[in-house]
């Protein structure tokens, strides 16, 4: 079993993957402990699955899981969670802009006795350095107003793709999670308090990277829409169920019958292993 299950979900990244792919891997390398990288595919219709592929031949900590069609960010995170094996699960955007080497930070708030841990653009914090466009930090600040007085009082940043959980409480919240759009974050980080789990928000350092696949005038209305809708369950006790149990040995080929990731319909889903 890894010390670290690293998750990078990724569509249409061909240009972007590989730098935060070589960073991720020569940084953990260089730590010495047992770790995986996990590349989600979620549908890319670029070179995407070659590039990683590629990659991966050479360096059996890499594993790609690929499926078709495009499902969201959402999926794609929760099929990496649940068929991680490290004792820590962090997911990493593909874009790189939450650097690896910020990880000591989510780990030692782990230590420290935290269950999730997640990287924060918003907290006040004169020691870390944000480069962010301002129109975007102006509709990320609005939109995580309304999330804390919707869902999640006293946490700033909701939406960093740079988060951490122990491994048991990956699957337990991720196996109950139902969001595939932008505001997944949401969902999971409520779901996790609900169940009691502590949830610690560590400032990091975090600069803006070209290519964002968020089209602000499109997914803001859809990602308020999912917040409300999040909402909304929990008022009628969506989230109150209890989750099936599944085996620490979980991993993609035996996700549990229903489970994202599992094929259903026309998806197919595969694995680096699978293609050779």
């Amino acid at each position: 079993m890894a010390d670290l299950s690293v998750i990078v979900p990724a569509y249409n990244e061909e240009r972007r993957l590989p730098a935060t792919l070589e960073s991720v891997y020569e940084y953990l390398a260089a730590q010495g402990k047992d770790f995986e990288i996990i590349v989600v595919d979620d549908g890319s219709l670029d070179s995407t699955v070659a590039i990683v592929e590629a990659y991966a031949a050479e360096r059996p900590q890499v594993r790609l899981l690929s499926y078709t069609p495009n499902r969201g960010k959402g999926h794609a995170v929760r099929v990496g969670m649940l068929a991680a094996k490290g004792e820590l699960i962090v997911f990493n955007d593909a874009d790189g802009s939450s650097p690896i080497s910020e990880l000591p930070k989510l780990i030692n708030a782990i230590a420290g006795g935290a269950d999730v841990a997640i990287g924060s653009r918003a907290k006040p914090d004169h020691d870390r350095t944000v480069k962010a466009l301002v129109y975007r930090k102006y509709l990320g600040n609005t939109f995580n107003s309304i999330v804390q007085c919707l869902l999640l009082p006293g946490l700033y940043d909701t939406q960093c793709g740079f988060k951490m959980f122990k491994r048991a409480v990956a699957h337990d919240v991720f196996s109950v999670a139902h969001l595939n759009g932008w505001a997944f974050d949401v969902e999971v980080l409520f779901i996790s308090r609900l169940r009691g789990y502590r949830v610690s928000e560590i400032a990091i350092n975090w600069t803006n990277v070209a290519g964002s696949k968020i089209n602000v005038l499109i997914d803001s209305p859809k990602m308020l829409l999912e917040v409300l809708w999040i909402a909304a369950g929990a008022w009628f006790g969506r989230y109150k169920q209890l989750s099936k149990s599944i085996a620490s040995s979980v991993g993609f080929d035996n996700l549990p019958s229903g489970m994202p990731g599992k094929t259903a319909g026309n998806d197919t889903v595969s694995s680096n292993s699978d293609r050779n």
